[in-house]
């Protein structure tokens, strides 16, 4: 964490000791584990890229995994039309997020920081019901030519549980293209626990996959792809358990219920 570049306040105090010990009280409160901490780096720049969960609420758990298993908090990217709201953007600004700017992200990864990047962005956080456990990436290589231009490795990693703690029933076709100018804005309707916005009791599990090294010109249109690609397919060759685990427990659920009949 002394390798890192210097960062706000509140971010530099999730390095200390009471903060880490109410960082795991909160992973244990909320259920959370790791596996494949060895493969984030305990110094120097390396891009996170995970999958996302409705409102974010992955990113939470995952920071304070990574400050226990490796003393590291990540930089997060966030949705850059996150700070055009009141207050919003001081809140992210004191934990150290920064708008998703390759510019920024760049500077970071070449300074020595671990940054952590959701490529799917809004997307991928307000998937509807069907969509759990799938990347909504699109074209989106943004993230591929940083890692080029920084130099820095790639260390994909799968969030498993976190597509079940909110489920988006339906999105509204108002407020949300109307305060950003886009349907991809459109806001969530989400049920989870009685029914109610609360996120469910579930057990997560993150996934951290070996590194992938930035290899090629970030001019080069074919490296980005080949990059974006391997990072898609190695967290995709996850992704495809997890959705075909998802596909046999609501079986198993079906077939119980229809014995109960």
């Amino acid at each position: 964490m002394e390798n890192d570049p210097p960062s706000p306040l509140l971010f530099r105090m999730a390095h200390t000791r009471l903060a880490r010990s109410l960082l795991r009280a909160y992973r244990i409160a909320v259920n959370a584990r790791i596996s494949g901490a060895e493969h984030i780096p305990g110094a120097g720049g390396a891009l996170l890229v995970g999958n996302h969960a409705a409102l974010g609420l992955d990113a939470f758990p995952f920071a304070a995994l990574c400050v226990e298993a490796s003393g590291r908090m990540p930089r997060f990217l966030g949705e850059r039309n996150l700070w055009r709201i009141p207050g919003v953007g001081r809140m992210l600004d004191a934990v150290g997020a920064v708008p998703g700017t390759r510019a920024k992200a760049t500077a970071l990864l070449r300074g020595g920081a671990l940054v952590c990047v959701y490529p799917g962005g809004i997307d991928d956080s307000f998937k509807r019901a069907g969509q759990e456990y799938t990347l909504q990436w699109g074209s989106r290589d943004g993230f591929a030519r940083v890692a080029l231009h920084a130099g820095t490795p790639i260390i994909p990693f799968v969030g498993e549980g976190v597509d079940d703690l909110l489920t988006v029933v339906a999105r509204e076709p108002w407020l949300g293209r109307r305060l950003f100018g886009s349907p991809r804005y459109d806001l969530p309707v989400l049920r989870g626990r009685w029914g109610l916005p609360i996120p469910r009791r579930i057990a997560l599990h993150y996934h951290v996959l070996p590194p992938l090294a930035p290899d090629g010109d970030p001019h080069d249109d074919r490296a980005v792809a080949a990059l974006r690609q391997a990072t898609f397919d190695r967290m995709e060759s996850v992704l495809s358990v997890l959705r075909a685990k998802r596909r046999r427990n609501a079986a198993t659920y079906q077939q119980a219920r229809r014995a109960a009949e």
